[in-house]
């Protein structure tokens, strides 16, 4: 019985080991893909490339951040320069001529509201006192933007005492298309209002003034 054993045991070694093997290199065939997989995603994850990654990330956020400022800076001028286009009243002296300082040029003459309140005959003292006069309207097409005024200011129009006719500081007739005259008071002056209006009013009642000059 002891030979028996022993004429077995070395071939049931034999065939233990034989297992052994095929066992690992079924499981080394069954982990094998797994084991690369995981290498090379080892390898994507803590290797180089996150460093490129990143790289280009940042690259990507300052991209990013310079595209939307120049929008905004090109948004700024285009927007500055529609409502410098919409401004239908120039300050610029190169325009129609030089004017006295803070006086507004346009067309032909120069002019200034005053935001003080005075007399009719208090406001053509201080207009001849800056060399000009009252306001004058002499055309609708060479003063337009004087339809957008929204208050009264004086201007250089009186009625003449005699005929009852309207006449302007330097003798001149008012046309019966320039003005519509509106009577709002017993008075023989005239406020200027909006969209070539004028109210008559109390020559004594105050008001701010507007003085023109014609440009040099």
């Amino acid at each position: 019985m002891g030979l028996v054993r022993d004429r077995w045991a070395p071939h049931s070694a034999e065939t233990d080991e034989s297992h052994s093997y095929k066992f690992k290199r079924v499981n080394n065939a069954v982990s094998t893909p797994w084991q690369k997989r995981r290498s090379i995603l080892t390898t994507n994850t803590c290797g180089e490339n996150p460093s490129a990654f990143f790289l280009t990330w940042c690259i990507a956020i300052a991209l990013g951040i310079r595209f939307i400022v120049m929008i905004t800076i090109w948004s700024a001028i285009i927007i500055n320069s529609l409502f410098n286009q919409a401004d239908p009243i120039s300050l610029n002296e190169s325009y129609c001529g030089p004017c006295p300082k803070n006086w507004l040029c346009y067309k032909e003459n120069c002019y200034y509201f005053f935001n003080e309140s005075k007399n009719w005959f208090q406001s053509q003292a201080s207009c001849m006192s800056q060399n000009s006069s009252l306001l004058k309207i002499y055309s609708k097409e060479d003063q337009d933007f004087f339809k957008l005024v929204k208050s009264y200011h004086w201007m250089g129009l009186k009625k003449n005492s005699t005929n009852g006719i309207w006449q302007w500081e330097d003798g001149s007739i008012l046309p019966d298309d320039l003005l519509t005259m509106v009577d709002m008071a017993n008075g023989t002056c005239a406020v200027y209002g909006s969209s070539f209006k004028g109210y008559t009013e109390n020559c004594l009642s105050p008001y701010t003034y507007i003085c023109m000059q014609p440009t040099v």
